[in-house]
């Protein structure tokens, strides 16, 4: 990657936004805690994030194959880091209901950001690298989760809350100086109205079902298998496997799981990708197969383990798969609207989990969600185009998108 020095010049400026977006609503929901307010309060402040990221993130996909990505991304950052540099400097003579909406803008900036990151990549890295290069990201934003959440904390104990926000204010303003003078390619063409736009971004999908067929695969698999496993984990750790401690310890053995499939789908680029991802895929049904039998911690984390890493190796090759299929002009929409399709179904999935245990007990609800996550990876396949990830008429190994096009001026 070190042949490629503007790739890694953006991935370190938003591996570092990243930070700045996991820190700020553990920050803040310490410093409402710390001014009176409860769970009413601090469910508005994540709440608000939850919301706005759904909300934008279609909007950012529009943007991003509208105006040049490279501005996107900086306009992003430099809007968070004004706002938290400035609501840093007027924290303590701001009401708590304004919180939320800081919160709320913050996550916005980040909805329009990651479409245009992702859709960025194949403009900086050649088509045999995108698998290495989206394996880095997927690290970095793990990182940054762990070291976000860390760091938020830490600094609201010790320094507080005021100096948190400054620090993410920081954050967001150096991450704006690595998309400087980078020119990245020229936007679409500007003749057609935003919703012509985002039908364009559906269109794309319809006429290739192997987007579909997978993205509809993935999003039942959350809506049962994720769903039913993180619902039910804290309860039976409590319940059989020695309690809270051992609740994060199998989140923890998840993460851990992961950092090997991104190395292994970083190098390993098997012709019939599809086949091998979705294989893989279908290694999440251990997940909640572990939680349904009364098995001892050590084997309940090998397994979420194993989860962690069937997710992340399917994601970084499916995600690959789209940046070299999916046509530039469109990439950032259809890569929004995958995200927003693995989000709509996941609240449905924590809706529905209660009652379904209610009506047949814990064990056959994580029965059943495993095997919707091992049926659906294998009828996945069967669709054309699937077990390549690529249109059937086209070989994948031929395109050759994007490359290093990038350059500075």
């Amino acid at each position: 990657m070190r042949t490629h020095p503007l790739f890694l010049r953006v991935w370190l400026g938003q591996a570092c936004g990243s930070v700045g977006d996991q820190l700020l609503p553990v920050a803040v929901s310490l410093f409402v805690i710390g001014r009176g307010g409860g769970v009413a309060e601090v469910s508005l402040v994540l709440g608000a994030r939850a919301i706005a990221l759904v909300l934008c993130l279609l909007a950012g996909g529009v943007l991003a194959d509208r105006v040049r990505r490279s501005r996107v991304l900086l306009g992003a950052d430099w809007f968070r880091g004004a706002l938290l540099l400035v609501t840093a400097a007027v924290l303590p003579a701001l009401p708590l209901l304004v919180m939320p909406a800081v919160v709320a803008l913050v996550a916005a900036g980040e909805a329009l950001s990651r479409p245009a990151f992702r859709s960025m990549v194949p403009t900086l890295l050649p088509s045999d690298m995108l698998e290495r290069g989206n394996a880095l990201v997927s690290a970095a934003q793990r990182s940054a989760t762990v070291l976000g959440v860390l760091a938020g904390a830490a600094v609201v104990t010790f320094v507080g809350a005021r100096a948190a926000l400054f620090i993410a204010g920081a954050v967001f303003a150096v991450s704006g100086l690595t998309v400087l003078r980078i020119n990245d390619g020229a936007p679409a063409a500007l003749g057609r109205s935003v919703l012509a736009d985002a039908a364009a971004g559906l269109r794309a999908m319809r006429e290739r079902p192997w987007v579909l067929a997978v993205m509809s695969t993935a999003s039942v698999q959350l809506m049962t298998g994720v769903a039913a496993s993180l619902t039910l984990l804290p309860l039976i750790a409590r319940d059989r496997l020695g309690g809270d401690l051992a609740y994060g310890a199998v989140l923890a053995a998840s993460a851990v799981g992961a950092l090997p499939g991104l190395v292994l789908a970083g190098r390993w680029r098997p012709r019939a990708k599809g086949v091998a991802a979705m294989c893989v895929l279908a290694g999440y049904a251990l997940e909640p197969l572990s939680l349904a039998v009364a098995l001892p911690l050590p084997v309940v984390m090998v397994c979420f383990g194993i989860g962690g890493f069937a997710v992340e190796f399917f994601f970084i090759h499916w995600l690959s798969a789209l940046q070299r299929g999916i046509p530039g002009e469109v990439l950032g929409k259809v890569l929004a609207l995958d995200q927003l399709g693995a989000f709509a179904l996941l609240p449905v999935g924590y809706l529905l989990v209660g009652p379904v245990v209610a009506v047949v007990g814990a064990g056959p609800t994580l029965i059943g969600a495993a095997v919707v996550v091992v049926v659906t990876s294998g009828l996945c396949l069967v669709v054309p185009g699937v077990a390549r990830f690529a249109d059937p008429a086209r070989d994948p190994d031929e395109r050759a998108v994007g490359g290093a096009r990038a350059d500075t001026r």
